[in-house]
């Protein structure tokens, strides 16, 4: 892969990186907001609430599994920003094959090529 190459996929790496951390700091506030943190307990909300309570914990539940999501890709980016220091970006994990382009620029901080996720995958 040339260094220009490289580069675009360092540059796109950061901007990801830096609007995924946001994101999970705007969601985490709004989790912090939302959670009952300093709010009723269950037995103190009125009956007609509880659904509207199971509601409002389902999406809390969704929330941090979002934010969960997001924090693993934070690594995976952090991972490839180190393999594009130490010059090993682009290298399949599993069978040390070079990823495609195509993959990079649709998934930049992939881990395996695209045969390897296929048979991961079963498929």
């Amino acid at each position: 892969m040339e260094q220009k190459e490289i580069e675009t996929f360092r540059k796109s790496l950061i901007e990801l990186r830096r609007r995924l951390t946001s994101s999970v700091s705007r969601m985490q506030n709004d989790a912090f907001d939302k959670d009952g943190r300093g709010g009723k307990e269950l037995s103190d909300i009125p009956l007609e609430h509880l659904a509207d309570r199971a509601s409002d914990t389902f999406n809390s539940d969704l929330l941090i599994e979002i934010i969960e999501n997001n924090e693993a890709e934070i690594i995976d980016i952090d991972r490839a920003l180190d393999e594009i220091d130490e010059g090993t970006y682009g290298k399949c994990e599993r069978c040390d094959a070079r990823i495609s382009t195509e993959r990079l620029k649709a998934l930049p901080f992939a881990r395996v090529c695209i045969e390897c996720k296929r048979r991961e995958d079963g498929g």
